[in-house]
């Protein structure tokens, strides 16, 4: 996870928690709830699969207007690197968070995202 507060970024290896109502990323060091989403405030969720998570190429232009809390999260390597990730975006109408999948987490996640939230999750550019 990154967690950006200005502009400077920290890391952090967290766990997504899915509860009764919210989802929760948690951290893996301490257990500490880092971020919950309440299901019923998320707007979208957005699957892809590219080089860069989509808050790079136009999320921010999606939740312009909104006004973002001071510390914002995304789940992601500081590096990245010429090969293609799986990226999993959640929106509420104040926050947001990117996740970075592996692969075989993806085909975990996303079901079980759909099942618990009961939102849809929209394919955005490539899908693999």
């Amino acid at each position: 996870m990154i967690e950006r507060v200005g502009d400077r970024t920290d890391t952090r290896d967290v766990r997504v928690i899915f509860g009764e109502d919210s989802l929760q990323v948690v951290s893996r060091k301490n257990g500490s709830v880092i971020r919950t989403f309440k299901y019923a405030d998320i707007r979208r969720a957005e699957y892809s699969y590219s080089k860069a998570p989509r808050w790079k190429t136009g999320l921010g232009l999606g939740i312009a207007g909104v006004a973002l809390p001071p510390l914002w999260l995304i789940a992601l390597p500081l590096g990245f690197s010429k090969h293609r990730r799986h990226w999993f975006t959640v929106v509420t109408d104040s926050d947001f968070a990117v996740l970075k999948l592996s692969k075989s987490e993806r085909k975990l996640f996303i079901p079980a995202f759909e099942t618990r939230s009961g939102i849809a999750v929209t394919a955005v550019g490539e899908s693999k």
